[in-house]
């Protein structure tokens, strides 16, 4: 009688927890609203009038054959080394590890190229014509194996292939869903690049090397120093075809996350019919499994972030992909201890390093994972053979691992140290235009939640409703909220199932220890309160949620099943986010490009307003050999001139702390060859209305001062001044 009304005690929280975490969600994060929809309704034509040109739609192929083409390189490549190793994968995750290999491989041989000087159309399509000869060889040899197994089901006496090299498809619904959520993210990757990151440096470094023909240093956008394996690769697209198809290639990354969370579903996760054999390439996944892993893909989608992402041209999808990839290595590893799944997981680990400084917390915590096996090793009851002590045990598998990370991400540190004298630049060491004043400025230290105890205990929930989000990149969504005391629950609840550990607890280790690094952030700078940073945490969770959900038909009643309760629930959710993404989606007008009815000036002017009327101007109206500095305005990609960004806002601010006054500050504007001042007002005013007196400059007069002995203005744009150096 005490454990059934503890049972519904608990089952009557977690339902109420549900109706709060739904709405609150919602009413923070409106999927609409009335006049949003009035509008839309009165004027229907902005969305509904298209006038096809197959020119457009063509263009548009190709660059969806472009993105497809070096996917298909990076798979034929990875595979490739992947067929000289001695681990034993299935089809899927032959598919989801070779091409992220793959995709490493280019990166790091493109990275080459830039390095000797090499960026040319030549060199590009010479790289995809022997990746393409792999791809080729693969397919073959793929081809020759499914006749084999054709001819071996014709024989009766013949055993069937396992299941888990068969196909699972979901449900019609659940298609349908997917191919509506993707298809809409997959229109607005087709449009020129209009987000920040892109327009400010994951595309402006591409292009300034393609224009160089090599790499080059020397340039003030600390952000091109940071680890670039994805610039790279936008660098081949670039090369090849173009900014769009480089977009492409960061969507390509939302089916391989799918892949990856199903991946851990059906692998990790299964509850029924699954048999754990040596060969885990024929381990027969049942059903439920595969059903689980189809319900972790949707807590995947469900992420308006996830969608968001993939229509940018961002490193963040790729980021996850190989830090969650690399963990997926180590539980495999821990499964059969081939060592060459260690060195799978250091490869992935110091892929992930190739792209933020911030992954350094993966190869730690895959290390940690290492030393706790042997740990509880140790622990066990000692085998009747002599074994070496456990320090000699832990040595070499640490040391593969270490390794493996080390030589993969090297490189891009050994780049920093060569052009800038700090391996990670401009952080610890500085380097060339950096300084205390430009670290602070960055940091922001002081403008976090500090340790506010109150503030802290709240951050799980405020995160996940978008509150003080400094991004707009999108949410994780609700189901991250409404299941967060489930999972809290369950880590401590269960722990094991049928007398085989799951790897549960790691992952929430690996979600744990993603969440403090970001919270130790969070408290010393509000820059870095931006959900998309834990996207791997979130990814991580997506299988869990999945079990969880799985699971909770153990708590249904005749009477009331739970499980059913919240599978209504998600509907609404994911109905929800559906609503929300087309209403986002038709301002856009994005199929107005798509379909040929929209010029691209037309399309990039709609999205970014007077920034490309201004980058436009600039290309029109000032001379060839013109120096550009910009004043508040970070993104510089379709300036076709030498423009100069303000990369951190700080520009003003630091011209005052090195040079005083308004005479000093032309001296050296002149002494650098500057031509031209391009001032974004609102940007300015954003920082000085924020307050951050760490980059605003002191003298708010300085910019009148400059305005009116230095500069002249040659052309307004609205919220963009440009003027000329006298």
């Amino acid at each position: 009688m005490r454990d059934s009304r503890l049972k519904w005690s608990l089952i009557f929280l977690f339902v109420l927890w549900l109706f709060y975490g739904l709405s609150a969600y919602y009413v923070v994060q409106k999927p609409f609203s009335v006049p949003q929809l009035m509008a839309l309704l009165e004027n229907p034509s902005t969305w509904l009038s298209l006038d096809f040109a197959w020119s457009s739609v063509g263009r548009s192929l190709l660059d969806v054959g472009t993105a497809v083409l070096i996917n298909l390189a990076a798979w034929g490549i990875g595979t490739e080394i992947l067929s000289y190793t001695n681990i034993k994968m299935d089809g899927l995750e032959t598919a989801v590890f070779g091409t992220g290999l793959g995709f490493g491989i280019l990166g790091l041989w493109i990275f080459l190229l830039g390095l000797i000087g090499a960026f040319t159309p030549t060199a590009f399509w010479a790289t995809m014509a022997v990746a393409l000869v792999f791809t080729l060889w693969q397919l073959l040899k793929h081809i020759k194996n499914l006749r084999k197994s054709a001819k071996s089901a014709d024989n009766k006496n013949s055993p069937r292939p396992p299941r888990s090299l068969r196909l699972n498809f979901p449900s019609p619904g659940i298609t349908l869903y997917l191919l509506i959520v993707l298809g809409l993210a997959l229109i607005l990757a087709l449009l020129p690049p209009t987000d920040w990151d892109g327009l400010f440096y994951h595309l402006k470094g591409p292009k300034l090397y393609l224009e160089a023909g090599r790499i080059v240093g020397g340039i003030d956008i600390p952000h091109l120093s940071f680890p670039a394996l994805f610039e790279m690769l936008f660098t081949l697209a670039l090369g090849l075809r173009g900014d769009i198809a480089a977009k492409l290639l960061h969507f390509s990354f939302i089916p391989w996350l799918m892949a990856l969370v199903y991946l851990i579903s059906t692998r990790f996760f299964a509850t029924e019919g699954t048999e754990e054999k040596e060969d885990f390439s024929k381990i027969s996944v049942s059903s439920v499994a595969n059903k689980n892993g189809w319900t972790a893909v949707f807590i995947l989608i469900s992420m308006p972030m996830v969608l968001n992402l993939g229509a940018q041209a961002y490193n963040d999808l790729p980021l996850a992909f190989y830090q969650v990839a690399a963990l997926v290595a180590i539980l495999r590893w821990r499964q059969h201890k081939q060592s060459n799944w260690l060195v799978l997981s250091g490869v992935f680990a110091g892929l992930a390093m190739g792209l933020k400084y911030t992954s350094f917390v993966t190869p730690l915590l895959l290390a940690g994972t290492v030393t706790w096996h042997f740990w509880q090793q140790k622990n066990q009851k000692s085998p009747p053979l002599p074994r070496p002590p456990a320090p000699l045990l832990i040595v070499k598998p640490l040391l593969i691992l270490t390794v493996a990370t080390t030589l993969i991400a090297l490189p891009w540190y050994l780049k920093n140290w060569a052009f800038t004298g700090n391996p990670v630049y401009p952080f610890v060491f500085g380097g060339q235009f950096w300084d205390d004043f430009r670290a602070a400025a960055y940091a922001g230290t002081g403008t976090g939640l500090g340790f506010n105890p109150i503030a802290l205990l709240r951050l799980p929930h405020d995160l996940i409703l978008g509150l003080n989000d400094a991004s707009q990149d999108g949410q994780p969504g609700p189901l991250f909220l409404i299941f967060l005391p489930a999972i809290i629950f369950y880590a401590f609840y269960k722990k094991r199932d049928g007398g085989r550990e799951r790897p549960f607890n790691l992952l929430l280790i690996f979600v744990l220890a993603q969440y403090i690094f970001w919270a130790i952030g969070v408290i010393f700078s509000a820059g870095l309160w931006q959900s998309r940073l834990l996207l791997p945490a979130f990814v991580a969770l997506s299988p869990v949620i999945a079990w969880i959900f799985d699971d909770l038909a153990r708590w249904d009643h005749p009477q009331f099943s739970l499980r059913r309760f919240v599978r209504l629930v998600i509907i609404l959710a994911l109905a929800f986010n559906l609503v929300g993404q087309l209403l986002n989606w038709l301002p856009g007008v994005p199929l107005t490009y798509v379909a040929g009815s929209a010029s691209r000036d037309e399309i990039l002017t709609h999205w970014l307003g007077s920034h490309y009327t201004a980058m436009q101007g600039i290309n029109e109206q000032t001379p060839a050999d013109a120096v550009v500095l910009f004043l508040y305005e970070p993104r510089s990609y379709y300036c076709d001139r030498d423009c100069r960004p303000d990369s951190i806002l700080d520009t003003l601010a630091h011209l005052e702390y090195l040079h005083n006054d308004a005479d000093g500050i032309a001296q050296a504007w002149r002494s650098e060859g500057i031509t031209h001042v391009l001032l974004f007002e609102t940007g300015y005013e954003f920082v000085r209305e924020q307050q951050m007196d760490w980059i605003s400059p002191q003298n708010i007069h300085l910019m009148d001062d400059l305005t009116a002995t230095h500069l002249q203005l040659v052309a307004d744009w609205g919220d963009y001044q440009l003027y000329e150096l006298r």
